[in-house]
């Protein structure tokens, strides 16, 4: 029974991104009064779109794939009638600063060389660093390992001497599985996903509405919120509440920007959430003049015209290891992207410092006289993932002894407390949009079942 209120409700959710507004959606459609808390003045979470002017496709700043078979993000592609794609052309890998290109179209088969060695069974967990100091295959998979080493590192934006081997072997790459290793994206942008999930939550959703504590017992909560600039708004009570906020945020300890303090605290859940560490990623997008990787210079000087179908290029180098294109789509725009504890030094930077290395590392990488590459570039586009208070890192994983930890966290607490995200996601689906959507629809039938609504 819904407690007929603008500041009571039967469920609140707090946070808008992917996961709780899949949540509030499904709420809402089973007839629950629904009330959705958002930190920022925007929908979308970690899904951040940008379409900046004379830009011909979005620009993505958070998610901008879509992974494997994503029966929840293809549902919604549907339903919108969104176009998808997936992406083609070839992965490439540079031998060097300025050395030779070749390409790496046995990507996943040298992954799957290294990642298939993992156990998912051991009796003590391990970290990855440890399995690759045991030096799996010998040196005939020294070229494997390294390649594994940046995935796991990029991929999964974790530190290799934190993240779990227990984890990563059940559901750290997609093995055989050809749809698996599928890779997407929604042509209009990412958030056109996002604004088909809000569409119905109309004026239950509240943003600039940050919440510093949730006060409950069973079957009764209250949620206290602020303004941005400190100023307190009426709390919100309600049946129960719907957590959906990055790892990150519920590892932060009170007071601190973006914490969320819960009273009193749920016993166990802060040593599951001390299980769970939040990926570090830097990511910048530029915009140039022109696909000069597919023009006739940039052939004749890498000897191959096979270039200009590039997706991926993995490289060796100390700042953005790996970029990629807009391929199949004809457009000049190329993300550089640096994931995993080296990249943290890159998020103490300034934008213009960022463009700036981005810029060389990609004119060294590819021996383009740095000035040509520099007049090449028109626009640059980032967000500092590491220090917004609302995600405190890019996306979660594993750490050692924690492979059970997402299973553990989305567990509800007394018919009141539900935590949903992509952390939350125990099938192998973690750091992922349809993960995301995939627990927040989870969470909606655990509180339609708790409130029998």
């Amino acid at each position: 029974m819904a407690l007929h209120s603008s500041n009571a409700a039967d469920v609140v959710v707090i946070g808008a991104g992917a996961s709780g507004l899949a949540a509030a959606r499904a709420l809402v459609e089973r007839g629950v009064d629904v009330r959705v808390l958002e930190a920022r003045e925007r929908l979308g979470g970690r899904v951040f779109t940008l379409r900046p002017a004379y830009t011909p496709v979005p620009i993505e700043l958070g998610a901008e794939f879509i992974h494997g078979s994503a029966p929840e993000v293809d549902e919604i592609v549907r339903s919108a009638a969104l176009a998808s794609c997936d992406i083609s052309g070839r992965r490439w890998q540079s031998l060097g600063t300025g050395g030779k290109l070749r390409p790496t179209d046995d990507f996943w088969k040298e992954i799957e060389r290294v990642m298939g060695r993992l156990d998912a069974n051991r009796p003590r967990d391990r970290s990855f660093a440890d399995f690759l100091q045991t030096q799996p295959g010998g040196r005939r998979l020294a070229r494997a390992r390294a390649l594994t080493r940046q995935y796991v590192e990029g991929f999964h934006a974790a530190d290799p001497q934190r993240i779990s081997e227990r984890a990563l072997a059940e559901g750290g790459s997609p093995r055989g599985d050809v749809r698996e290793r599928r890779i997407g994206r929604v042509l209009a942008g990412y958030d056109r996903v996002i604004e088909w999930l809000a569409e119905p939550l109309g004026d239950r959703v509240r943003r600039s509405a940050i919440v510093t504590r949730v006060r409950w017992e069973r079957g009764r909560v209250s949620v206290e919120v602020r303004h941005p600039d400190g100023r307190s708004r009426p709390p919100v009570q309600a049946r129960a509440v719907i957590i959906t906020v990055p790892a990150g945020v519920l590892a932060a300890p009170p007071g601190e920007a973006g914490a969320i303090e819960l009273v009193p605290e749920p016993h166990g859940k802060r040593r599951v959430i001390d299980r769970i560490a939040m990926g570090t990623v830097v990511r910048i997008v530029l915009r140039l003049s022109e696909r000069f990787w597919a023009s006739e210079w940039f052939a004749k000087q890498a000897g191959t015209q096979d270039f200009d179908m590039m997706s991926f290029l993995h490289t060796n180098a100390e700042r953005f290891p790996v970029w990629w294109s807009a391929y199949p789509l004809r457009v000049p725009t190329l993300v550089r992207w640096h994931g995993g504890p080296s990249a943290k030094p890159l998020t103490l930077l300034a934008s213009e410092q960022l463009e700036d290395a981005a810029i060389a590392t990609l004119a060294a990488q590819l021996r383009v006289a740095p000035r040509k590459m520099r007049g090449l570039v028109e626009g640059a586009w980032t967000h500092d993932w590491e220090h917004d208070p609302y995600s405190r890192g890019a996306y979660s994983y594993q750490t050692v002894g924690g492979a059970d930890a997402p299973a553990m966290l989305a567990r509800p607490i007394r018919g009141t407390l539900f935590f949903a995200g992509e952390a939350a996601d125990p099938d192998g689906r973690t750091g992922t949009v349809h993960g995301a959507i995939a627990t927040g629809q989870r969470a909606a039938r655990d509180v339609a079942r708790a409130l029998d609504v």
